[in-house]
């Protein structure tokens, strides 16, 4: 491959971002039968307990599940710990319960014998991945596939808010949501999207701009938000080699408010209703220590009344996408390629 055959930085994650409403549509297009069934079987087994097994960006995709769990279906919901299986050997008694597999390529050796371990025990196993012939979606009695089509960025983008897409189209049927119901509020998170990557595409180059020089990077949500706040300070870290942590707004006041000095770029995420005042009230605290404060909330047309707001996690993760893209291409730093990282990590 020649010089001028070789993609300019970026290429595929600019990409990539852009088309995250387009494979949205796509989802709710070809999966209509498997989210149904997935549902289906949740209210089928009206489970004591939703257990979710993820790494990585999934992880966070659980990580909102979770929060789905809880104010959808009224049901504790936990993440699944891989290495008390892999490493310890132990065999949990779960109670009545259902496990949901998120992962990108449905492939991480700890992650199945997570699955497997579950499923000797009784638990039935909804997998969500990119990858129809996965190890995981073999294993799962439901498999909805993500339909994001390949992503050649290692930084996940498309395939993480269609993770996103996939639990809320799931538990909002499983709670008694029907389907043309719940695909209007999908389209209509689709639409505020569309605009807001229109919106943001400059916005990320002058934010960028802005944290040029920062050494650390402070994301702080909650509720639904605090999702965001995980997986855009991961994207952060992946694509720009920078020290970035994300929390949720009251764990933060704990020990988190000390990496605050003079300086430190704090971005807020305000979006989403609920929780915005402890958001709120850790930004002043922020701001009386010197912090560099940066509240990203929602565009015109796409606030809490127009949008579900458990659907917000989808469209605000957009902004900070645009962020570590930009960041890293003005250090000089081809964010598809992040040193010493893969697309697929298989831990064990």
């Amino acid at each position: 491959m020649t010089d001028q055959d070789r993609p300019e930085a970026g290429t595929h994650m600019s990409a990539e971002i852009a088309e995250q409403p387009s494979r949205w549509l796509d989802l709710l297009a070809h999966q209509q039968h498997n989210i149904i069934c997935a549902a289906e079987l949740l209210r089928g087994v009206d489970p004591q307990l939703l257990v979710f097994a993820a790494r990585g960006s999934s992880d966070h995709a659980a990580m909102y599940g979770q929060y789905l769990a809880h104010n959808l279906l009224n049901i504790p919901a936990m993440l699944s710990t891989p290495s008390t299986v892999t490493a310890f050997g132990t065999k949990l008694k779960y109670p009545t319960s259902v496990m949901i597999a998120v992962s990108q390529s449905g492939e991480s050796p700890d992650l199945l014998d997570n699955v497997r371990a579950a499923q000797h025990n009784g638990v039935p196993i909804i997998a969500l991945t990119n990858n129809e012939g996965s190890a995981l979606a073999g294993l799962a009695d439901i498999h909805v596939c993500l339909t994001a089509g390949p992503e050649l960025s290692v930084a996940a983008t498309k395939t993480y808010t269609a993770e996103l897409l996939a639990l809320y189209m799931v538990l909002s049927l499983a709670a008694g949501g029907t389907w043309a119901e719940t695909v209007g509020k999908a389209e209509a998170a689709a639409e505020a999207a569309a605009r807001v990557i229109d919106e943001t595409h400059t916005f990320g180059g002058r934010l960028a701009d802005t944290l040029a020089g920062a050494d650390r990077i402070l994301v702080v949500g909650r509720g639904y938000s605090m999702s965001t706040a995980k997986e855009g300070a991961l994207k952060l870290m992946e694509t720009n080699a920078i020290a970035a942590s994300g929390w949720s707004a009251a764990d933060a006041t704990h020990g988190p408010m000390g990496q605050v000095v003079p300086g430190t770029p704090v971005i807020a995420l305000t979006a989403s209703p609920g929780g915005r005042e402890s958001v709120q009230a850790f930004v002043e605290a922020s701001r009386a220590l010197g912090g560099t404060i940066i509240e990203l909330g929602l565009p015109d047309g796409a606030e809490p009344q127009f949008i579900d707001q458990a659907l917000i996690p989808l469209i605000e993760i957009i902004p900070l996408q645009q962020l570590a893209l930009n960041l890293a291409l003005g250090r000089g730093i081809d964010p598809d390629k992040p040193a010493g990282l893969k697309k697929v990590t298989k831990t064990v």
